[in-house]
């Protein structure tokens, strides 16, 4: 119920892109002076696109409001059902029904709350956020319901269930039993204060990382190393130049910037942001996560987490780590020795140690000087509009779509694009994106997939999935074009993937669709589309030169693939590392322990990675992703694995065959949660899987196999 809701919310996040002169949305009146006979643009009709352009202050409050309203007019005619008569229609459906209902505001208030230029409707976003958080949290622990369900649960009807139906009922089940209903109505009451809470203090974290803004200025004497253009898009009318700690000037600073001093000063405020509010509101955090988890009789919140998982226990999930990490070892230990090769080789003939600030640039550096791969020529083959053809020429191709740009959509900002989703053999529209590509003050700062509308079986007709990628690329500088790194490439590719799993659902149930799948899954087939990237064949459909219109030389390309897996075990053992420091805070750490969660975070990157912890950084202070994962932050390398076996039957069959790509959809794609996830892999796949091609994409394999001979 309200765990995988928020949790499929919060997981689901993304990107963006426009070319509009002017974009000045109408100024919000006086709340109180709204017109209430005036249609809401929030609440469209079905299957019709939210007016986004129109919406104003009061708005979305008034859309929560009735849209709590009819969810408790759903709830009530559940309720009425006499038990002797309950079906799955009646009963199951219409819960199913209830919680759609309340997604088609939640949803897009998720993502006005991270996106949206005005401070007053972000405001009223966040605020709608923990009304409707509250009232899921309040319908979890509804005894009425839980009896209605239960009933139902023992009837005839409820035997025949299969499949996804099936699935539906026996998580609804097992939420009640983790909404507390083994508990008394004390302590039931006590759950409900904690849950309102930890509500309450995430939406908090978050906006303190969204809210934190430094700049850093600098003199010309200072910039030896940065590329011209990162030059002229961060220069002043002064003369100085203004870094700040958004994604696409934070890690072109730290890539080529020759100054350690300044790498080590923007790496250490890069890291605190949040400080030192997030900090005391995560130690809140992981405290009643565990309460919560104890009350509800589980050893740990990681137990409670990831018993609806594909690893389905914490043992599991160790297991998965510690081996994984011995794996890894030995292809570290190469990468680190080629780390303190080069360092010594340009700066210090003595030093012994690679500092975290430290490991951007002389990654870059052996990109350049061992295997001749200049980030920045890479990036005139990725220009931006190139990227998104590229990307939408090999999707529409793969899966048998297309896509059509909507001509003068309703929008929230003059960046962002609007595309239908059709079937490429008859026109039948499927679903609609938008694209967010660019940064701008108090958006989201990260990469992600927002889900606005999900999928949905109504009577005859299918509720149209609606999804949004928010991004923060480098965007055009006067006649400069937006260039992509790879990287930045890879990330498009990657989030895509998420918004191709909710758009392309078939689930009949909003709550099995799309993306609400096992949380460890979730990034698997987004993490496959990120093969497509370092594949040649499909480079060459797009990777063209932004002046000459050349395709990516050969000799190039084969460069960029000799250097892949360049540091791939130190990377690793860093996903590693948050994967472990995850698992024991809400495994074994103890809030009234010894150790502070900085202390916790520094003895593990000690002892786990080979790059030392900065003193006095606190970096789980802005990292959300590890609030928003909680125990299951390992699920990004377990899905990979999963990923890297599904791709290599494209490998064997082609990349670019649409007959593997229908397969892939048709087996994953539609299906979102309403199957096992393994089923699934396994129906794809022809077989079991195995980690052999994970192993092999990491270019770790040899390693791990010499050390075990």
């Amino acid at each position: 119920m309200l765990n995988r809701i928020y949790f499929s919310l919060i997981l689901t996040l993304v990107l963006c892109f426009s070319a509009c002169v002017s974009f000045l949305p109408p100024e919000s009146p006086d709340p109180d002076l709204v017109d209430i006979t005036r249609e809401n643009p929030f609440l469209p009709g079905f299957n019709e696109s939210i007016d986004f352009y129109n919406i104003r202050e009061g708005d979305i409050k008034a859309a929560t409001a009735m849209v709590l309203s009819e969810a408790d007019t759903i709830l009530a005619e559940i309720l009425n059902i006499p038990d002797t008569v309950r079906t799955f229609e009646n009963t199951l459906l219409r819960l199913d029904d209830l919680y759609n209902t309340v997604s088609l505001v939640w949803n897009p208030t998720g993502l006005l709350g991270s996106v949206h230029t005005s401070e007053a409707i972000r405001e009223e976003a966040n605020e709608s956020d923990i009304n409707i958080q509250h009232y899921f949290i309040d319908l979890s622990i509804n005894e009425k319901l839980y009896q209605a369900v239960s009933a139902y649960s023992t009837t005839d009807d409820a035997a025949t269930l299969s499949g996804g139906r099936l699935r539906f009922l026996e998580s609804e089940l097992r939420d009640f039993k983790r909404s507390g209903f083994e508990l008394d109505i004390k302590k039931r009451k006590k759950l409900k204060e904690i849950r309102n809470r930890l509500s309450m203090l995430s939406i908090d974290f978050e906006n303190n990382i969204a809210a934190y803004s430094e700049t850093i200025f600098i003199t010309e004497e200072m910039t030896d190393g940065l590329p011209d253009d990162y030059k002229n898009e961060h220069i002043q009318s002064d003369g100085r130049y203004a870094i700040d700690l958004s994604y696409p000037s934070f890690y072109p600073f730290m890539e080529y910037a020759e100054s350690d001093s300044l790498r080590k000063i923007i790496r250490g405020k890069f890291l605190n942001r949040g400080m030192p509010e997030n900090l005391n509101i995560l130690d809140k955090i992981i405290s009643k996560r565990r309460q919560m988890a104890k009350m509800l009789g589980y050893s740990s919140y990681a137990e409670y987490t990831i018993e609806e998982a594909m690893a389905k226990t914490p043992a599991a999930v160790w297991k998965f780590e510690n081996e994984l990490r011995d794996r890894v070892s030995g292809k570290a230990d190469r990468d680190t020795r080629e780390m303190l090769s080069i360092k010594r080789e340009l700066t210090d003939s003595t030093a012994v140690m690679v500092y975290d600030w430290e490991k951007y640039y002389y990654e870059n550096q052996l990109l350049l000087r061992e295997y001749k791969v200049n980030a920045e020529e890479v990036k005139q083959y990725f220009e931006v509009n190139n990227v998104i053809h590229g990307l939408f020429t090999l999707s529409q191709l793969l899966f048998g779509i297309e896509y059509r740009e909507v001509e003068n959509p309703s929008l929230w900002h003059e960046d962002v694009q609007m595309y239908e989703v059709r079937e490429k053999n008859n026109g039948k529209l499927l679903g609609r994106f938008y694209l967010d590509l660019y940064p701008r003050p108090f958006k989201y700062q990260h990469a992600a997939e927002f889900n606005i509308v999900s999928g949905k079986k109504i009577g005859e007709s299918y509720q149209l999935p609606v999804a949004c990628l928010v991004c923060n690329f480098p965007r055009p500088v006067g006649n400069n074009p937006a260039l992509f790194t790879h990287e930045d490439v890879e990330t498009f590719f990657h989030e895509f993937g998420h918004l191709l799993h909710e758009i392309l659902t078939t689930a009949e149930l909003s709550s099995q669709a799309g993306t609400s799948v096992a949380m460890d899954f979730v990034e698997a087939p987004s993490q496959m589309l990120e093969n497509w990237v370092w594949n040649k064949q499909a480079l060459n459909q797009f990777a063209r030169h932004y002046k000459t219109g050349e395709l990516i030389p050969d000799t190039l390309l084969n460069r960029m693939l000799a250097a892949r897996n360049l540091q791939s075990g130190n990377n690793l053992l860093q996903q590693i590392l948050y994967g472990t420091l995850d698992m024991t805070l809400y495994d074994k750490f103890d809030p009234s322990g010894e150790l502070t969660i900085s202390e916790t975070m520094e003895e593990l990157q000690n002892s786990i990675t080979h790059y030392p912890y900065i003193e006095g950084t606190h970096q789980l202070a802005s990292f959300g992703h590890l609030l928003g994962y909680g125990a299951a932050y390992y699920g990004y390398l377990w899905s990979e694995v999963y990923a890297a076996d599904m791709f290599s039957v494209f490998e064997k069959e082609g990349v670019l065959n649409p007959a593997v790509g229908y397969r892939f959809r048709k087996s994953i794609l539609e299906k979102g949660g309403s199957e096992d996830p393994m089923k699934m892999v396994k129906t794809f796949l022809g077989r079991e899987p195995n980690n052999g091609a994970f192993l092999k994409n990491k270019g770790i394999a040899e390693y791990s196999e010499n050390k075990s001979n």
